[in-house]
């Protein structure tokens, strides 16, 4: 575990944990080691927030409209940022949904993207804790 008072904590079975018990998603040593130091991580942390948030609008409306070639241009977006700060199984299911994506696979898509985003959400949240505990 790092020493760096941005880094997170490992979340605990504690009842006021906003984020749950569950293993993070943000791998911030791992983010870390790829740009530069933690001045460097602070000033992209709400640019990956707010790319979080917004992307996972423009997925939902992708598939929702039956538009996969839209999705994969997103996805493809995030394929190329995520995995700096996330876990391997995460960059993972991102690579999974462009490709379904890119075979206009609409339907299995649309099957898939539940967990993903579920998974984007959390990242987001687990984002803006440690935002917030910077400030």
């Amino acid at each position: 575990m790092t020493s760096d008072p941005h880094a997170p904590s490992r979340p605990c079975a504690d009842p006021s944990d906003p984020l749950g018990s569950a293993a993070p998603l943000l791998r911030y040593t791992q983010a870390l080691k790829a740009v530069g130091g933690p001045e460097v991580i602070a000033s992209l942390l709400p640019v990956l927030l707010k790319t979080l948030v917004e992307d996972v609008l423009r997925l939902d409306n992708a598939l929702a409209n039956g538009e996969p070639a839209h999705a994969a241009v997103v996805l493809h977006g995030l394929k190329g940022v995520l995995p700096m700060f996330c876990t391997p199984e995460m960059a993972q299911s991102i690579v999974q949904l462009e490709a379904l994506c890119k075979t206009a696979a609409v339907a299995e898509a649309r099957t898939a993207w539940p967990a993903l985003r579920a998974q984007m959400l959390r990242l987001g949240e687990e984002v803006r804790v440690i935002i917030e505990k910077a400030a």
